[in-house]
């Protein structure tokens, strides 16, 4: 299944379906060495995560882009159930929120990211901010994608 992606309400919402267990699906989030494996946009070339699974805990995940450098990216857990739902929020109080929920169905596991707070605003001259968000995110969940893949074959 493809990436479906929407804005509602001046949310993003990201919907996939995973074939793989939710509990798996569940841990490629949660566990710093598999996020390193498939966060991140489409160039970013290394991921550094730092996870607290608990509320109140560091979910970190710093990008390294190609042309950018190293792009930080510091936040807090706001929810935490496994392994039905996680969300967090940017440490420096931006406003955004993204919040996780995990639902087994047939064939296996959907995520439904909802990504909210986004601020309406251009970056880099004319760029909408939500545009960026967007591509990141329908990459990420691209890679996650393979990488569950990876992790369920054999």
């Amino acid at each position: 299944m493809s990436t479906e992606v929407t804005f509602e309400n001046g949310n993003l919402i990201v919907t996939r379906i995973y074939d793989a267990p939710r509990d798996l699906v569940f841990d490629a989030w949660i566990e710093a060495s598999k996020v390193e494996q498939w966060w991140g946009c489409a160039d970013c070339t290394s991921v550094r995560s730092e996870i607290e699974p608990k509320v109140g805990g560091r979910y970190n995940n710093h990008m390294v882009i190609k042309g950018a450098g190293e792009v930080p990216g510091f936040a807090t857990l706001t929810e935490y159930d496994p392994p039905s739902r996680l969300a967090y929020s940017g440490a420096d109080d931006d406003g955004m929120l993204v919040s996780v929920d995990f639902s087994e169905v047939e064939g296996g596991t959907l995520v439904r990211l909802v990504h909210s707070g986004i601020p309406d605003m251009k970056v880099d001259g004319d760029v909408e901010l939500r545009d960026i968000i967007r591509a990141g995110w329908t990459a990420a969940t691209g890679k996650l994608a393979s990488f569950l893949a990876s992790q369920t074959e054999g």
